[in-house]
């Protein structure tokens, strides 16, 4: 019995945890920690935020300048995370 509870237990801690960010001021959730800018606006589109994927992206931490943050660019997500995403600039 000890030998199901260890591999309930290790189910249980390898379980993905939740992780919750905003995105324009809307909450929008994650399974996982590493992800690219470009799949946090693809996930942040897909939980309703209106937003389009050649938006940039930008991280927002308290009165620090905004760092942009790359479609590229992969990035450990922590609980409460700020991210801004802005139409880029039209020159025409």
């Amino acid at each position: 019995m000890q030998v199901s509870n260890i591999k309930d237990t290790e189910a249980l801690s390898n379980k993905p945890k939740m992780i919750t960010v905003t995105v324009n001021e809307r909450p929008v959730n994650f399974s996982q920690h590493k992800v690219t800018g470009l799949e946090i606006k693809q996930t942040a589109i897909k939980q309703g935020v209106a937003i389009q994927e050649d938006f940039v992206l930008f991280e927002v931490k308290g009165n620090s300048p905004l760092k942009q943050i790359g479609d590229c660019e992969t990035i450990t997500l922590h609980e409460g995370q700020k991210f801004r995403a802005t139409a880029p600039d039209d020159n025409s």
